[in-house]
């Protein structure tokens, strides 16, 4: 029977171990209750044909240690922190889930983000909570989404879907991406702008960009002097790509005047990270904890990923394939 690991820490859906076994696949559940380090997954991965991976570190080590590894099936859509080249050079598959549920759940995600801040959502709430009921404050700091201008870092399916419902709310809406997507500025009512203009002119800016050697720290204390003290920063994407302190300061300065955030550099923050336990400090910044899908999402992209294992284990090739070139000489590793 061949095995397959789920390394990731959210509750499985209950078809998932039963979907496998009709293929003859066992499933394991991660023993740790949280994700691997690399010694770790070192040590489980030579017992399995395939892993259902999250966000753990599948570097060139854990890849060339586990000789029976024919797929790590990502549920998601960042791979950074997979070594696709080391494991097309050991002919392991790498996929990715980019189901239409997730490009939808994060976009929704994006949008409750920027209302969160623009309206003062979060500390409205406290305050009702906590018996104080200053409407006279609120009513000058609450702010608008209509006529104002969203740019989003990043035009890819889940930025596209950010744009369609930005346009509903009456903002305008403008993007950088490494290439232009002339053809979606056809489709949706978007302008292509220079990545200088588009941090200097939006009232919101949302990160929709993936983690690359080049986006890593590109929103960063010089970028963030760029934009408008009355703006606000959305980061759905990657922790990594936005300097955290620099932001902090930002904020604290009041050189930016709000920022929502689902994902982080370091997931959990613990003591020491500039967002661990803030309390009542930096009252213009809302966070969650990097769930922008649901579980209707989450069963999707379970879904797409079971069934490229199952490609992957009966030797055909997975349906959302990142490296095809692994294909070559797959058999025999």
């Amino acid at each position: 029977m061949s095995r397959c690991l789920y390394a990731g820490t959210l509750a499985l859906p209950s078809e998932t171990a039963s979907e496998l076994a009709a293929e003859g696949i066992e499933l394991v559940v991660n023993p740790y209750g949280r994700a691997p380090t690399e010694d770790e997954l070192v040590a489980l991965l030579p017992d399995f044909d395939a892993v259902l991976a999250g966000p753990e570190p599948y570097t060139a080590s854990v890849i060339a240690s586990s000789k029976r590894l024919k797929i790590i099936a990502r549920t998601g859509v960042g791979y950074d922190k997979v070594d696709v080249g080391a494991a097309t050079k050991n002919h392991v598959f790498v996929t990715w889930t980019p189901v239409p549920e997730l490009a939808s759940s994060v976009a929704d995600q994006a949008i409750a983000l920027m209302l969160a801040v623009v309206k003062r959502t979060v500390q409205m709430n406290e305050d009702v909570r906590a018996g104080r009921w200053e409407r006279q404050r609120w009513s000058t700091e609450v702010g608008d989404l209509k006529g104002r201008t969203l740019g989003l870092l990043g035009l890819g399916r889940i930025g596209s879907e950010v744009a369609t419902r930005a346009t509903a709310f009456g903002m305008n809406v403008i993007y950088y991406d490494v290439v232009r997507m002339e053809q979606r500025e056809k489709e949706l009512p978007i302008r292509y702008v220079p990545i200088e203009r588009l941090l200097a002119e939006s009232d919101v800016l949302s990160v929709h960009a993936p983690l690359t050697p080049e986006t890593r720290n590109l929103i960063n204390e010089a970028s963030l002097r760029l934009m408008k003290p009355s703006a606000i920063l959305i980061n759905t994407s990657r922790g990594e790509i936005v300097n955290e302190r620099a932001l902090a300061e930002a904020l604290e300065a009041n050189r930016l005047a709000g920022a929502g955030l689902d994902v982080l550099a370091k997931e959990p923050p613990v003591e020491g990270h500039v967002f661990y336990r803030l309390g009542e400090r930096l009252p213009n910044l809302v966070l969650t904890g990097h769930v922008a899908f649901g579980s209707d999402t989450f069963r999707a992209m379970m879904k797409a990923a079971c069934g490229d294992v199952r490609r992957a284990l009966k030797g055909e090739l997975p349906k959302y394939l990142l490296n095809p070139e692994a294909a070559a000489g797959t058999t025999g590793r």
